[in-house]
């Protein structure tokens, strides 16, 4: 890091600059301008902004009118949903213009606990994007309802706060525990705030007294928002409203956020991205576009994702364009389409015509991370459901798959030869894979329009034991058998063969190739899935949201049926008769 003393001199024009930027339109994040100036770089600093042009520089680009604006940060998002390793990631979202990302890691801290994330921040250092940290919070997301491969205490939370690179408290997901004090999340939070640190928060569709409750804990700000109402009344209450993709390319919430007053409360973070939609639309950079596409702002987008995250994190050395600041820096060709020429990280160019062109060292993870799918051994019977009558009939819960939205009903269904018959449900089987209890549950399956075969999964939110989803008790062996032999991925089987399958050895969850590659395998996942009848729109597979127990309102996870609303396992079978 260069010295102020150095800084001063810079911008005296008494010492030689690294780099000069004329010609440029300034995008001021301050006060919300764009307007001709001039900015001056000392290695890794900015040291001059303004309309003086007499500076030497060892290199001097003309920006021939194009937009210059800060790095991008994005200040929520797990690096685990792309599928690929931190310096996989890293290479991947550079040209995207993200040169500050903050990762919750805790999926893998859901399999492998502190060491886990531990393992995760080494493989994350001296790399080009300045990757930094939440302290997982809630792990498992609910504590009793669900069996992780680790639990992460008040006194982890303690450690991993003492780690360099480690910002603050990760989403604390278990709201309904904050609420109702439970001692376990609120020594948690209270570690939070002795550290004075930021904490994220999770508050899908609270509000009023419980929302008002749950931020007297020092949240700071939720990316969990699905509403106009939600955002404007968190806005209200003093929070960063951090808006994900679903709601930037919605023209209508755009609108209606503009006028409402609650704009400048937003944030823009990714959150979750797969591999095949950061490769076809981008990564923060797409969110950006789509918000100015439909409405916002183009600067006060360029603030959701610069300066406010900057200031959510108190990370103030950089967000904008300021002497002292960071060279953290984007040159667009045209600022409505955010089109990104060149991308300066540290004073450093490192993607030129949206390529990015450093290399960096591959670093991978630990054999003993790739070897984490240890479930009981199974056979066909395991993915069939018993009845405690040979022959009759069985009262049973359903789950109902509607979009993003899960609901509970039930149905009568025939036994026979003592198994419940599924005519046309499908049957999702939660195995527990970290080698813990042995544990499985099953859930009958409305509305996913799977027609036969089997899908399965290690990647399932957020203990990410394994998921399979089927009509055939044969596929969904053998979907098991290929999951555990690879240990950990996507699979797709149809009358015994294997039509796809996306290998996810680190942790069960990513893979060290490069994301392109993981990208076509993982469309081609979800191309077999359209083959077995499954159409889902959604980003993330259904087959992985199905066993997370903190988003309304039914949910599967290795102990039972769980309604989300009660807080409260449920049976499977109400009641038979002969």
């Amino acid at each position: 890091m260069v010295e102020f003393k150095e800084l001063i001199e810079a911008a005296l024009g008494k010492r030689r600059l690294s780099i000069f930027f004329k010609n440029v339109n300034l995008v001021n994040v301050y006060t919300c301008e764009v307007y001709k100036s001039n900015v001056g770089i000392l290695d890794d600093r900015i040291c001059y902004v303004g309309e003086d042009n007499g500076f030497e520089a060892s290199e001097v680009v003309d920006g021939k009118d194009m937009f210059l604006i800060p790095g991008l940060i994005d200040s929520h998002l797990h690096i685990e949903s792309s599928m690929v390793t931190p310096w996989r990631f890293v290479e991947a979202v550079l040209p995207h213009g993200v040169t500050t990302a903050v990762a919750d890691p805790h999926e893998i801290a859901n399999v492998l606990g502190v060491e886990g994330v531990k393992t995760m921040i080494e493989n994350s250092r001296g790399l080009n994007l300045k990757l930094y940290f939440w302290a997982p919070t809630c792990v498992p997301s609910l504590p009793g309802f669900e069996q992780s491969g680790a639990e992460i205490t008040a006194e982890d939370v303690v450690e991993m706060l003492k780690i360099d690179g480690v910002l603050g408290l990760g989403e604390v997901m278990d709201y309904s525990g904050v609420v109702n004090l439970s001692n376990r999340i609120m020594n948690i939070v209270r570690v939070g705030l002795s550290f004075k640190v930021p904490i994220d928060g999770h508050a899908p569709m609270l509000k009023g007294r419980v929302l008002n409750a749950y931020l007297t804990t020092g949240v700071e700000a939720d990316h969990e928002n699905f509403t106009v109402e939600e955002v404007v009344e968190k806005a209200r209450l003093g929070i960063w409203v951090k808006i994900r993709r679903h709601l930037a390319e919605s023209k209508d919430f755009i609108m209606a956020v503009k006028s409402s007053g609650a704009a400048s409360r937003l944030i823009l973070a990714t959150d979750d991205t797969s591999p095949d939609l950061l490769v076809e639309r981008g990564h923060l950079d797409g969110i950006v576009r789509s918000a100015i596409e439909n409405g916002l702002d183009p600067v006060e987008a360029i603030q959701a994702a610069t300066i406010r995250p900057a200031q959510h994190l108190r990370l103030y050395d950089r967000g904008g364009i300021a002497p002292g600041k960071l060279a953290d820096l984007i040159l667009l060709k045209n600022l409505e389409k955010f089109e990104i020429v060149d991308v300066y990280s540290n004073g450093k160019l490192i993607v030129r015509n949206g390529k990015l062109i450093v290399q960096m060292a591959p670093k991978f993870f630990p054999e003993w991370a790739r070897r984490t799918v240890k479930t009981a051994d199974l056979k066909v019977e395991d993915f069939m459901v018993k009845a405690p009558v040979q022959r009759g009939s069985a009262r049973v819960n359903i789950i109902e798959v509607r979009g993003f939205e899960t609901r509970l009903r039930e149905d009568r269904l025939p036994v026979e030869n003592g198994f419940i018959q599924l005519l046309n449900y499908a049957l999702a089987v939660v195995v527990e894979r970290h080698g813990k209890t042995g544990g499985m549950a099953k859930a009958l399956i409305d509305g996913l329009n799977i027609k036969g075969g089997a899908i399965a999964s290690t990647v399932a939110h957020d203990s990410h034991n394994m998921v399979i989803l089927g009509k055939s008790p044969f596929d969904m062996l053998k979907a098991w058998e290929a999951l555990r032999r690879a240990q950990g991925g996507y699979v797709a089987v149809l009358n015994g063969e294997i039509l796809s399958i996306l290998e996810l050895p680190v942790a069960g969850l990513m893979s060290e190739e490069p994301v392109e590659k993981v990208a076509e395998q993982f469309r081609e996942f979800r191309r077999a899935e359209r083959k077995l009848g499954l159409e889902e729109e959604a980003p993330i597979p259904l087959i992985s949201l199905l066993t997370l127990p903190v988003i309304p309102h039914v949910r599967i996870t290795d102990r039972g049926l769980f309604d989300v609303d009660k807080g409260e396992l449920i049976p499977l079978i109400k009641e038979v008769n002969v």
